[in-house]
């Protein structure tokens, strides 16, 4: 009985994963995600400047294909309120757009301490735009 609890659990979480995943912009921020891990571990190794360079690349364009797509709460918000959550979602999303455009400028300089220091503050922009936007109801 106990491997069937076990089991069912693993499936439910399975599914629920799968689910924020599944939409277009769960994609996008997927792929974004990714590259952020690995800027994440080597954003101050001068070594990895031109691989940073072409992550924050990639990131960035990722940022613009989330910009063109909606948050999945966004058919629960009530239509009077929706123009004002999606220019919200989209003003967060250049915040972060412009934190990348900082720390692509750092890197070119060689300020790779700074460029440091811009990405760990990202975590704080992440948690907000799930909160507002509800990104981790879906998981």
């Amino acid at each position: 009985m106990k491997k069937l609890f076990t089991f069912l659990a693993i499936l439910a979480l399975g599914v629920q994963v799968a689910s924020a995943e599944d939409t277009p912009l769960g994609k996008a921020m997927s792929g974004m995600n990714k590259s952020m891990r690995t800027l994440k571990k080597q954003v101050a190794d001068p070594a990895k400047k031109a691989e940073n360079l072409e992550l924050i690349g990639k990131i960035k364009a990722s940022i613009e294909d989330c910009k063109k797509l909606e948050p999945s709460y966004t058919p629960k918000v009530p239509a009077a309120e929706k123009p004002a959550f999606l220019a919200k979602y989209k003003e967060q999303m250049d915040s972060v757009a412009q934190s990348f455009a900082t720390i692509e400028t750092a890197l070119k300089a060689d300020k790779f301490d700074d460029a440091k220091a811009v990405f760990e503050k990202l975590s704080e922009q992440k948690e907000k735009g799930h909160k507002d936007f509800h990104a981790d109801d879906d998981k």
